[in-house]
């Protein structure tokens, strides 16, 4: 859904890699997903510690206007 809102998925890892303060509430709130840093990179997760991939997560975000707007909202403040 084109909505002027979209962030890349590079920028989506880069916004739970860099800024986990600020993400995390946003995915624990939407989706119950925590952010654990890994050797790889973010690790998403369930409330069960079930292992969730952040492509998914970072479609999930995209396919809703609202929080596509409130994740891209979030990175244009923490990046100008």
């Amino acid at each position: 859904m084109k909505t002027g809102y979209e962030i890349t998925f590079d920028d989506f890892l880069r916004l739970c890699l860099d800024h986990t303060s600020e993400t995390a509430p946003l995915l624990r709130k939407w989706f119950g997903y925590e952010i654990a840093p890994s050797a790889t990179g973010a690790l998403l997760h369930d409330a069960g510690g079930v292992v969730v991939r952040p492509e998914a997560v970072h479609e999930r975000i995209q396919a809703d206007p609202e929080r596509q707007n409130r994740i891209y909202n979030l990175a244009m403040t923490l990046w100008r």
